[in-house]
């Protein structure tokens, strides 16, 4: 075990995932530190419907480019990088279109945010015009390894939206000022992002819109395959919010989007960062040797090392930390992040190594097996919803059936490692 960690501490790996955690740890100490002050400043309602707005970003932001800007990271050169850049900025703008005619249609229908919050309702489109560009900006500085610029802008926009967050909550703005703090955060950080970008401007302004075509072209497995999965994932995860407040109300939903932010602090902080240098490496790794199984041992191992410890401590501590440090009444949530612990560890190691099924060229794969998690959240619903289980009844059913699915993709991506080390010794016998 001692020379597994060394092993790890002395690989190409530990130093770009150190300053990306480091950046995103203080980032989520940020986020941590605020949320009991938050639950002292916002109501559970308030908080409840800004989650619900909210889950719109977390379903189309990730894959409000088509997931174009994450082929940036392993573009052939810098100029079809340049390419992939402005194709995303592109469809960033068509895609936006879209998800603001559909939402207009949605607001209607949910008269309780409008009634909270009125027009303030429609800051989610700037929220997710600003969340498109950041995820252009991220995958163009992972592509150059800027790891520490990715950290630093973290760190500044956690920082950002807190300062927000209390000064809004002060003046008691309610679920208009926690989403006000959301886009205080995302304006920030831009700039530094885009310094390298903007140095390259020369190169950028000689991408023609016929070579964007033909590398959009290239790369169409991206929204063909890629995005639909993404956002299938994102959508299994985002959908069990609008299941909750519909069976269970919007008080027992507020304690549960407490508990699913909680819980989503590791994976941003260790599963987000891990996954932008696996992919980057993997890359490398597979144009060198045509294959990523060193990549994937390596990185399987490190995410166990975090993943074990997180999950003993939530089972057995989770409930008696969020009534200690949320205050009277938060233990619900404790005891909700105590159920669905075991399966968010085993999220936080696969997650990570999604890019894979990129680097295998297996896209439709991975759109299969997220469909999976839909098909699970949805009947986990209608069962719930057809025999009157309660709450925790629910969570145990997420909990096991994405435990299965998250193992079988583990299964499969492993699976693939060897296949494409196979090939390569039999290249190498010939």
């Amino acid at each position: 075990m001692i020379s597994a960690i060394r092993s790890i501490l002395s690989s190409q790996y530990f130093k770009p995932i150190s300053q990306l955690t480091a950046g995103s740890f203080i980032a989520q100490i940020i986020t941590v530190a605020i949320s009991p002050i938050s639950t002292r400043l916002y109501t559970a309602e308030q908080l409840g419907i800004y989650t619900l707005i909210l889950t719109f970003v977390s379903m189309f932001g990730p894959v409000i480019c088509g997931k174009y800007d994450f082929a940036i990271v392993a573009a052939e050169d810098e100029k079809e990088a340049m390419e992939l850049t402005a194709g995303s900025m592109l469809f960033l703008i068509i895609f936006l279109l879209l998800v603001a005619a559909g939402y207009k249609i949605y607001l209607p229908m949910n008269p309780v945010i409008i009634e909270e919050i009125g027009g303030f309702a429609y800051l989610l489109i700037v929220i997710l015009l600003l969340t498109g560009l950041i995820n252009i900006l991220t995958s163009y500085n992972n592509r150059h390894k800027e790891y520490k610029t990715i950290a630093s802008v973290n760190v500044v926009r956690s920082s950002a939206q807190s300062i927000g967050l209390i000064a809004f909550g002060v003046l008691k703005l309610g679920s208009i000022g926690l989403l006000l703090s959301q886009l205080l955060g995302c304006f920030f950080g831009l700039k530094k992002q885009g310094e390298h970008l903007y140095k390259n401007r020369l190169l950028f302004r000689k991408v023609c819109l016929n070579d964007v075509k033909n590398t959009l072209i290239k790369y169409k497995n991206q929204p063909l395959f890629s995005m639909p999965a993404y956002f299938i994932n994102s959508a299994s995860y985002s959908i069990l919010n609008f299941f909750i407040s519909s069976l269970y109300g919007m008080e027992i939903f507020g304690y549960y989007s407490m508990s699913y932010r909680i819980l989503g602090l590791p994976l941003t902080l260790i599963s987000m960062n891990v996954s932008k240098v696996f992919f980057q490496s993997a890359s490398t790794e597979k144009i060198e040797s045509r294959g990523y199984d060193k990549s994937l041992r390596q990185i399987t191992l490190l995410l166990v090392c975090f993943s074990i410890p997180m999950v003993v401590i939530l089972i057995f501590l989770g409930p008696y930390l969020f009534e200690l440090v949320f205050g009277e009444g938060w233990y619900i949530s404790g005891a909700f992040v105590r159920i669905l612990a075991p399966m968010y560890g085993i999220r936080m190691i696969v997650s990570a190594l999604t890019p894979a099924l990129i680097i295998s060229e297996k896209q439709r794969l991975e759109l299969l097996i997220q469909s999976l998690f839909l098909i699970s959240s949805i009947g986990s619903y209608v069962i719930c919803k057809f025999r009157g289980f309660d709450i925790n009844s629910f969570l145990i059913l997420i909990t096991i059936t994405y435990s299965i699915i998250y193992i079988f993709f583990y299964a499969a991506i492993y699976r693939l490692s060897k296949q494409m080390q196979n090939k390569t010794r039999e290249g190498e016998e010939k």
